[in-house]
């Protein structure tokens, strides 16, 4: 051993290193451990993810079909409102033209009136009346 005077220090670097390599190995255990919970955790949340991506895929038809209902309902009932508003003008149109025909069938239009011309009732009376008393007089021959 006197070969080796330094033995028991040798001995005791041996031993602390030993002891390092315990103390690291089982950090490396507490390590590996985490992160295998860590792991979990992470596999735990993409499950989570995945199942509320699923679960929003489904609703999205859903709210999509909502919203494309209530535009179409929305556009619909302006297209209502643009309908009935173009209707009520073509129709006071159509009765202002049927007035000014009625008025002028009358004889009741301003132009006649102004010219003193007869109505269209007056005109066939005139000259179907005639017509119409020499076929009354030709019946009773």
């Amino acid at each position: 051993m006197a070969d080796y005077p330094d033995h028991p220090r040798i001995a005791q670097t041996l031993l602390d290193q030993q002891a390092r390599i315990n103390d690291l190995e089982q950090q490396l255990a507490r390590t590996r451990e985490e992160m295998r919970a860590e792991l979990r955790e992470a596999h735990e949340t993409l499950k989570d993810l995945r199942r509320e991506t699923r679960e929003a895929r489904e609703l999205i038809p859903l709210l999509t079909d909502d919203l494309f209902s209530a535009e179409v309902k929305k556009q619909v009932d302006a297209l209502g409102r643009a309908t009935e508003a173009a209707m009520a003008q073509s129709v006071d149109r159509v009765t202002q033209q049927f007035d000014k025909l009625a008025d002028t069938f009358m004889g009741q239009s301003r132009q006649q009136r102004r010219k003193g011309q007869p109505s269209i009732p007056e005109l066939i009376e005139q000259g179907f009346g005639a017509t119409a008393a020499e076929a009354r007089e030709a019946d009773r021959e």
